[in-house]
């Protein structure tokens, strides 16, 4: 009963906060277009203080406004992430309605970026809101950390974390990447996957040729496949030299958190539209690959004419480019110089290895506060359990953030979308009642962040962090309902 009075808060205003999040991603904001950055940084900004929040907004060397709000008191403080750039939206025709149309049907919102993560960041504000309307002050701090910069893989929020580290201090994380899965059980993710992005490139003659050189000046195309080959096996096992002997064996506590996770082999092959899974995983198999496998996976190959019509010609250069997901104990660093000595044992030593960016990754215990706070939450909104994934098979900068200091802040990540949400592709969207319900969900976890104490936990050293101050010179909005 005791959050009767916030819910019909977000029930009587739930046109108003789904009005919000409409507005918000009507505004185009394609980082890697430079769409509208300036515009909706300036918008998010106002949303924060329009919940009562003081901000600040940084700007590292060109890159987009990294937004910074500080809301509420009490001893533990705790960052929430989030992030305002969308990702390109693709080809028109393959969307039903405009990309920024917002529009709902069928009680869903389609639009680039309501599911990733325009949702997230809208609920957590409305929930800031809510929670000061019924309860008053927040019993904790929260230190809301909003990007422009997810989709280019977040460069300025790297220089953030080095320059300003004191502001990402904090005894807990909440991250904004979750869904409930085909059978609408809600995921809640402990950790994320490192990740490491490359790109690969031959060469051959100064310039692409007629083709009828074929047969004797060297194919860099040919070349770099060769090379590429030798990189997995045919079963998709990753055969780079020496690459098993980093990966850290699965402890205890994840092996047993694994267990209480079941994919959806058959509803998640109907939505790929696949016939099977690599290495004909299945079962407990198939789940600890997924979310404790380290993955290589070719992203693109480029070379020669791939345009329309034919054009009989001998590349002068081909390029791949390859992501590697990082699992524990193996690290950006160890991957490229295997890689780089793998190849040049095999003869490759003239393919280029170019490293595109990196990201560590994030781990933490389900005995941690913060985790406790999402986990017990989730059950009295949702009314069944929380599938914890020990770590997201996803990846981003929740290890720069999140590593700031020693140990490394604990996260807990759980988001508005669900399996059919379908982000990154066309008519990206997620229920409105979803949304409606995650405000209702963060507003626990806030209470519970201040009531709740973690369970001993080594690995984290929550309960003795220190308090962390907040931090002078915001400039401070008004709460308006």
């Amino acid at each position: 009963m005791m959050f009767s009075k916030f819910d019909r808060y977000v029930d009587r205003h739930a046109r108003s906060f789904t009005e919000r999040l409409q507005n918000l991603c009507r505004m185009p904001s394609v980082a890697a277009r430079a769409t509208g950055m300036r515009a909706i940084a300036e918008t998010v900004e106002q949303s924060m203080q329009r919940v009562g929040m003081g901000t600040r907004s940084f700007r590292m060397g060109s890159g987009y406004p990294i937004l910074y709000g500080e809301c509420g008191s009490g001893p533990k403080t705790f960052v929430v992430y989030g992030h305002y750039d969308v990702q390109p939206v693709g080809h028109l025709t393959d969307w039903s309605t405009g990309p920024f149309a917002a529009e709902i049907r069928d009680g869903k919102l389609y639009a680039r970026g309501a599911a990733n993560s325009k949702g997230d960041l809208i609920a957590r504000l409305a929930a800031v809101e809510a929670y000061q309307k019924t309860f008053g002050k927040l019993p904790v701090t929260l230190r809301f950390i909003v990007e422009g910069e997810d989709g280019l893989g977040s460069p300025s929020l790297y220089r953030f974390t080095d320059e300003h580290p004191e502001m990402l201090k904090a005894d807990g994380c909440i991250w904004d990447e979750g869904s409930r899965d085909t059978r609408e059980n809600p995921i809640v993710s402990l950790g994320f996957k490192g990740i490491t992005f490359l790109e690969l490139r031959s060469f051959g003659a100064r310039s692409d040729l007629h083709s009828k050189w074929g047969a004797i000046v060297p194919n860099p195309a040919w070349r770099l496949v060769q090379a590429l080959a030798t990189i997995t096996s045919p079963k998709g096992v990753i055969t780079i030299d020496g690459f098993s002997s980093y990966i850290a064996p699965i402890s205890d506590e994840d092996a047993e958190v694994l267990k209480a996770i079941e994919l959806d082999e058959v509803g998640l092959k109907k939505e790929f539209r696949i016939n099977g899974w690599v290495r004909a995983m299945k079962g407990p198999a198939l789940v600890k690959e997924h979310i404790f496998g380290p993955t290589c996976t070719i992203c693109g190959i480029h070379t020669g004419h791939t345009e329309a019509g034919a054009k009989t010609v001998l590349p002068s250069m081909a390029m791949a480019r390859l992501d590697f997901r990082l699992v524990p104990d193996l690290t950006a660093q160890i991957v490229v110089e295997l890689l780089r000595e793998h190849l040049d044992v095999r003869g490759f030593k003239d393919i280029e290895i170019i490293e595109l960016g990196s990201a560590p990754l994030a781990k933490s215990s389900a005995k941690t506060r913060v985790a406790r706070a999402v986990i017990d939450s989730t059950m009295e909104v949702y009314g069944k359990p929380a599938l914890i994934y020990p770590m997201d098979p996803s990846s981003g900068p929740v290890g720069a953030v999140c590593g700031v200091s020693q140990p490394s802040v604990p996260v807990a990540s759980f988001g508005t979308s669900y399996a059919g949400s379908n982000p990154h592709g066309p008519d990206e969207n997620i229920r409105v009642d979803d949304f409606l319900q995650s405000i209702k969900l963060v507003g626990r976890v806030i209470h519970k962040l201040a009531a709740s104490r973690s369970r001993p936990v080594t690995e984290s050293g929550d309960e003795d962090r220190k308090p962390t101050a907040p931090l002078p010179k915001l400039k401070h909005g008004q709460i308006s309902g």
